[in-house]
């Protein structure tokens, strides 16, 4: 068989909703078998049947990626089912805010915990499975990871870790043709992210905002790494954010008492 005609299987975390639900419905329109994996049990399982109600062979399964137990259970269940997997896709994470003396221990906890140890975790349990097929690992991260902003403390060092992450994970992984790469995207709006604006003072995101990224758009980022034409990239940073890692501007994020120094992706109004 070819390259494309074996690279079947996808695990997707945090795919209940999304950029987790898009990266998932887009590696299932391109002919893989897709496992939504999330803690929210009901919602992981619905969104697993609308990909079925679309045509995708969707599966889903409850995974706290925080822990090692769920990972190796997780696991097992799609060797059970397929004997490989070609693509682990690390996308469960958290939006956590605080400065360096706002942020206390649990905060840093549950950041870390989430963003950077279950990637490591995942990676570490799937890696027999990966090895098998020289599999693809895509993790999640964020243009923060190198374009750090002030009230994002932990969220930014989580990030900039999962970068540290993915380029180690390259290199030792290189010589096995596992490829790992970090797909950063910038301000995508989903359900959670709006939850989140409105808690901090914008209840009207995305509102202003040009350019948005969406779940779509971080799903087909995906499909090409997972693709023949991808492999060959690997241990690199792929920002999908409209330019927003080398023209930054802080008016993208709400900021009382600030005045965007940069107007190209304001609307006015």
């Amino acid at each position: 068989m070819s390259d494309s005609e074996t690279r079947r299987v996808a695990l997707v975390t945090g795919s209940a909703g999304g950029i987790g639900l898009g990266i998932a419905r887009a590696l299932g329109a391109s002919g893989f078998a897709v496992w939504l994996a999330d803690v929210q049990q009901d919602l992981v399982h619905q969104s697993a049947d609308e990909l079925k109600g679309e045509g995708i062979d969707a599966s889903g399964l409850v995974l706290d990626v925080t822990k090692a137990a769920d990972w190796e259970a997780a696991i097992a269940e799609v060797s059970k089912a397929h004997d490989g997997l070609d693509v682990l896709v690390n996308n469960a994470g958290i939006s956590t805010r605080g400065t360096i003396e706002s942020t206390d221990e649990a905060m840093w906890d549950q950041t870390m915990n989430v963003n950077l140890r279950g990637a490591w975790l995942g990676i570490k349990t799937a890696l027999p499975l990966l090895r098998t097929r020289r599999g693809t690992i895509v993790n999640i991260g964020s243009t923060r990871a190198t374009q750090p902003l002030p009230g994002l403390f932990p969220y930014v060092i989580s990030k900039a870790g999962l970068l540290g992450l993915t380029r180690q994970v390259a290199v030792e992984c290189m010589g096995e043709g596992i490829s790992c790469n970090m797909v950063a995207p910038g301000w995508v709006d989903t359900p959670n992210e709006r939850k989140i604006q409105a808690r901090y003072g914008r209840p009207d995101f995305p509102k202003g905002i040009k350019n948005l990224t969406t779940p779509d758009d971080i799903g087909e980022a995906v499909v090409y790494l997972s693709s023949p034409a991808g492999r060959k990239t690997t241990g690199d940073i792929l920002y999908i954010d409209s330019g927003l890692h080398c023209a930054d501007d802080a008016g993208m994020v709400y900021m009382a008492d600030h005045t965007p120094a940069y107007k190209q992706r304001i609307e006015k109004n």
